[in-house]
């Protein structure tokens, strides 16, 4: 009987001290886990900036050779859209396109080339940053059942990452 006694009494030391243990173990995998998510929402964002800046330097140059290449006597209408427009098939459906010297021409066409080559990056980006936002979801979803209050806390830090890279 005594036996019994003193293996209750370790069994009532052992097993919050094991599940302390086993909190405290979540804790430090759930704390790699999110620095792991939080690196890799920082790295599909900063891809997500350096194609977005590689389009505007595309067609700030393309615009650039279309306002030295387009004659004077061009109609001022065309003009104005072929230098707004930042598309080459949108600028290539003008007829006036063809009384651009083939220079011109040619770089609208490699600069059409070039943006749905850096169109199929984005693409590629986005179900990249679907799956990221998933598997963010499923950890949020896994930690707040298990502690509600340090789910609202990661979820929370996930949010302020979001809104300081929209700024």
């Amino acid at each position: 009987m005594k036996r019994s006694g003193t293996l209750q009494s370790l069994l009532c030391f052992l097993l919050p001290a094991l599940l302390i243990l086993s909190a405290c173990g979540h804790k430090a995998a759930w704390q790699a886990e999110s620095e792991v998510l939080l690196h890799r929402g920082d790295s599909l964002e900063a891809i997500h900036q350096l194609i977005n800046t590689r389009i505007d330097s595309l067609w700030d140059a393309t615009t650039d050779v279309l306002a030295a290449g387009i004659p004077e006597d061009f109609p001022p209408t065309d003009r104005e859209i072929f230098l707004k427009a930042r598309n080459a098939d949108h600028i290539r459906m003008f007829m006036s396109f063809k009384s651009l010297s083939p220079e011109v021409q040619a770089a609208v066409d490699n600069a059409g080339k070039y943006d749905a080559m850096l169109a199929g990056q984005i693409r590629q980006l986005q179900v990249q940053q679907q799956a990221f936002e998933l598997e963010k979801n499923e950890f949020l979803g896994r930690v707040e059942k298990a502690d509600q209050k340090t789910g609202q806390m990661y979820a929370e830090a996930f949010r302020k990452i979001s809104i300081d890279t929209l700024q």
